[in-house]
């Protein structure tokens, strides 16, 4: 009862009481339908296309930006093994074995040491200090440092590593007392001159970060105003300076997504909150020979500025299209219905005994020609004589007349209504052959904008739907159209078939007929996206479809006998997302059932409420 007071009350919604009004409301309707959803599809194509864009960008930075770490890493690394086979490094093996009287001799030799060492930091601002630690008492020998030679350096890991590893070893940055900041050295064995085998100290080059590290991380080209890189160790904690965290380094702990990943060896781009608690696009990545991840991101806000202004210009086209839309569907709908008018208009003064009135255009249609054959038939009328016999002969010649003006009007509206059915349905018939055609070549190149050709396809066919439905007002027609849905599953077989080339069946004991149209493409659309995920990911050497109907539940089963995969507690995979949502959406339970190398299967159940739930 309360479906028929709904149905009355959007039939009620529908009426016209103009006929010029209701063809402008339908040429809108079926105008705008296409239009609307073919921007939409180019506008989210172009959206993804942005985006795609966007993410390569900024990962290509972030792999430049890594490309330059290891580079500084390298050249630091073959300058340290440089220093350390020098000979004058080597020579310094002889002061421990020198005794009293060679103390002159030993000066002159820590002195060369020294003046070679002081080189270095007058020619690379990346040092800040470079000393050679003695094995044996581990105490400084020579540094840039003059006043640290005899001394303990402050720490024992400088030079603790590359005498158990006996090769260079990179600390990782560190507090150092002796500078109140950020540090990080490397540190190699130099090997006696006599016996290769035998470390006659070690080399330690400390290294100024804010000159070197700091300074190659500050670059911001490409990244815009807010474009930033960090770099963090496997505790998740800054090791350079940030431009939004005064002393960053070692004292600030991120939580944020891309910063933990990177932590974990992990590579990826993410959107995601920063240190700052603002939204940004992350790219981050993994340094194995430093234990460090890699981040380089930049606000989301600027990011995605591009999309804001290209979604500003779609509305403006939007609304402006709108109108032009309007304007036309106005002056198209009075080209017709104006005569109609006019006859209307002619037939009811007439009607009233005035028969002087013409009712005649110079259009050449029908339309035209009957109001001329009207006007014709009126000065007939006129000439005829006041006999009773002539008058009733006028009279019935009149009622005659008004009858074949209500058959006129009526048959107009079946011209239009065939011309609509006729024409333009065929020329969206056209539309979605191509469409369709262009569909299914996308599809088999796997290419993702298939599902744009195919919801084009789908709106060009509600916009054939509408022609047809309004054609039928205009003349109506005995239309009810019918699908089976062991039908759809086959011709989804078929197709994925030939899509992926491997082998798809169908089993149905009986024909399985569905007459919810919106819950048959959901289901369509379950079954495609179950079958498409086990083709791309699970390498299957076969799928199955099952179909049943028990009373009024319908069910799907999509089985694999691919790689399958672990199910997980909460859906993370946005194509289970997708077949989730739209089993939602028809009141369908939705279970997925995977083990590893023993395939994949997805079950729906519909609860189909019969021929009385026709949408």
């Amino acid at each position: 009862m309360t479906n028929s007071i709904n149905d009355a009350g959007v039939m009620k919604a529908f009426k016209f009481n103009s006929i010029g009004v209701r063809l402008t409301f339908w040429f809108f309707i079926i105008a705008m339908l296409p239009l609307i959803m073919v921007n939409v599809a180019i506008y989210f194509h172009m959206v993804n296309a942005m985006k795609v864009s966007i993410f390569n960008r900024l990962e290509a930075i972030r792999d430049i930006k890594v490309a330059e770490l290891n580079h500084w890493l390298d050249e630091r690394i073959m300058d340290i093994r440089t220093i350390a086979g020098d000979n004058e490094m080597r020579a310094l093996e002889r002061i421990r074995r020198g005794n009293d009287g060679e103390e002159q001799r030993n000066t002159a030799i820590i002195s060369e040491a020294r003046g070679f060492l002081k080189k270095y930091l007058e020619h690379y601002d990346d040092f800040h200090e470079i000393f050679i630690v003695n094995p044996f008492t581990k105490k400084i020998m020579v540094s840039t440092d003059k006043e640290r030679e005899g001394r303990r350096p402050a720490h024992d890991f400088h030079y603790e590593g590359a005498l158990k590893s006996l090769n260079l070893f990179i600390e990782d940055i560190h507090y150092s007392s002796t500078l109140n900041k950020a540090c990080m050295a490397f540190s190699i064995p130099i090997f006696s001159q006599t016996d290769g085998s035998r470390v006659s100290g070690v080399l330690v080059a400390r290294f100024n970060l804010e000159a070197s590290l700091d300074k190659l991380l500050s670059n911001r080209t490409g990244m815009g105003e807010t474009g930033e890189t960090l770099i963090v160790n496997k505790d998740v904690i800054v090791l350079n300076e940030l431009r939004g965290f005064k002393d960053a380094p070692l004292k600030l702990k991120l939580e944020a997504q891309a910063a933990v990943e990177a932590s974990r060896g992990n590579t990826g781009i993410v959107e995601t909150s920063d240190y700052r608690g603002e939204k940004v696009l992350a790219a981050y990545t993994y340094i194995p020979r430093n234990r460090w991840g890699f981040v380089a991101k930049q606000d989301l806000k600027e990011v995605y500025a591009p999309i804001n202004r290209l979604r500003k210009w779609m509305i403006a086209i939007f609304i402006t299209t709108v109108f032009g839309v309007i304007i036309v569907a106005f002056r198209v709908a009075k080209s017709i219905s104006n005569p109609i008018k006019e006859l209307h208009k002619g037939s009811e003064i007439i009607g009233k005994g005035d028969l002087d009135y013409k009712v005649g255009t110079t259009a050449k249609d029908e339309i035209g020609e009957l109001s001329r054959t009207f006007d014709l038939m009126i000065e007939n009328l006129k000439a005829l004589t006041a006999s009773r016999d002539e008058l009733n002969k006028e009279i019935a010649e009149r009622k005659h007349l008004e009858r074949m003006l209500l058959e006129i009007r009526e048959h107009e509206r079946r011209r239009i209504g065939h011309d609509l059915h006729d024409n333009l349905g065929q020329q969206l018939t056209a539309i979605s052959f191509m469409t369709h055609g262009l569909e299914n070549t996308l599809r088999k190149k796997s290419i993702p904008e298939s599902e744009d050709a195919e919801r084009i396809t789908h709106l060009v066919e509600m916009a054939k739907a509408q022609v047809k439905s309004l054609s039928i007002g205009l003349s109506p027609m005995l239309d009810k159209d019918e699908y089976s849905l062991m039908t759809a599953m086959v011709d989804l077989a078929t197709n994925s078939e030939k899509l992926f080339g491997i082998p798809c069946g169908v089993i149905c004991k009986n024909p399985i007929r569905i007459y919810n149209t919106a819950a048959l493409i959901h289901l369509y659309r379950i079954a495609q996206e179950a079958i498409t995920n086990a083709a791309r990911h699970a390498r299957p050497k076969h799928i199955e479809i099952q179909l049943s109907k028990i009373t009024n539940e319908i069910t799907i089963t999509i089985k694999d006998d691919g790689t399958g995969f672990v199910v997980p507690d909460r859906i993370s995979s946005m194509g289970l997302e997708v077949m989730r949502y739209r089993a939602g959406i028809i009141n369908a339970s939705l279970d997925v059932r995977s083990e590893l190398d023993k395939g994949t299967i997805v079950t729906c159940v519909f609860p189909d409420a019969g021929e009385g739930d026709v949408t």
